[in-house]
């Protein structure tokens, strides 16, 4: 237990001390560093966390993101249902091509379809997380996917043409 709390306190560090950088998703990914420099510094084993604060962070994240569900956005998202199903299917058929692509060679984590999925990166973790398949592989590809899109996205609205609406 003592070590889990000490967990806990370096990923609020981590998380607050990323947050303050501006960086988008910083409170989790600081989090993630802050719990895996703790973890690294400790030693070789992982730290245990308790299956009641793993289902608390699950519980806490989707009352999140359902508590931002009001009937004005569902009005609002009606518009855009069929472009988000096109913009998704597009996007999980990549993944897929890229995880049957990494198996080719070779490369592929323990949970590679999860991995390359889209997603948002707290999201997909708390799935990997609640299966128990992977969780630092799909952190990884996810974390190393959000930078590159924070970083390459400035560049990237710049070059291309405006829309119309």
């Amino acid at each position: 237990m003592t070590s889990f709390l000490g967990v806990l306190a370096a990923a609020t560090a981590g998380g607050l001390l990323l947050r303050l950088t501006g960086l988008q998703g910083g409170l989790a990914i600081g989090a993630m560093l802050g719990a895996a420099a703790f973890t690294l510094l400790r030693g070789d084993s992982a730290v245990p966390v308790p299956g009641y604060a793993q289902d608390a962070a699950l519980i806490v994240l989707g009352a999140v993101i359902g508590a931002g569900i009001t009937r004005n956005v569902l009005v609002d998202l009606k518009a855009l249902l069929l472009p988000a199903i096109i913009a998704s299917v597009a996007i999980i058929l990549s993944g897929v091509a890229i995880a049957l692509a990494l198996r080719w060679f070779g490369a592929a984590p323990a949970d590679d379809v999860l991995a390359t999925s889209p997603g948002a990166l707290s999201a997909v973790i708390a799935v990997a997380v609640d299966r128990g398949v992977a969780p630092a592989e799909v952190a990884l590809f996810h974390l190393v996917r959000l930078l590159m899109v924070l970083g390459t996205l400035p560049l990237v609205v710049l070059l291309l043409p405006r829309t119309s609406s």
